[in-house]
């Protein structure tokens, strides 16, 4: 029994995606997904995030997987992180320890 269901299920969607090839969107479900602008953090910023979260330079350093030199260049404004950890300081500065400990980056003894 389960196994028809699964079957058909399948085949029902397989049918759709079809459809959907040819042009008819009547059956198809559509998503919009709006990306927030990437921020830009500075020295003082990435100071206040690492000081908030209670992480030493070097700690915070092994939290983003760099060296601890760059986090110093990054609070010095000798350097500016790129891309990805900005969007990582980002989601650090609104979700703090917890989102660290939920995705077990650091534990809390």
């Amino acid at each position: 029994m389960k196994e028809n269901k699964a079957f058909e299920s399948i085949m029902k969607g397989l049918s759709e995606s079809l459809e959907y090839a040819k042009g008819d969107s009547s059956k198809a479900r559509r998503m919009s997904v709006i990306v927030s602008a990437l921020p830009s953090y500075r020295d003082k910023e990435i100071k206040e995030i690492r000081e908030k979260l209670n992480l030493s330079q070097k700690n915070f350093a092994f939290v983003l997987g760099v060296s601890p030199k760059t986090v110093e260049a990054w609070e010095s404004g000798r350097n500016i992180p790129q891309g990805p950890v900005q969007r990582f300081l980002q989601m650090l500065k609104s979700g703090g320890k917890k989102l660290l400990q939920d995705y077990n980056v650091i534990s809390v003894a």
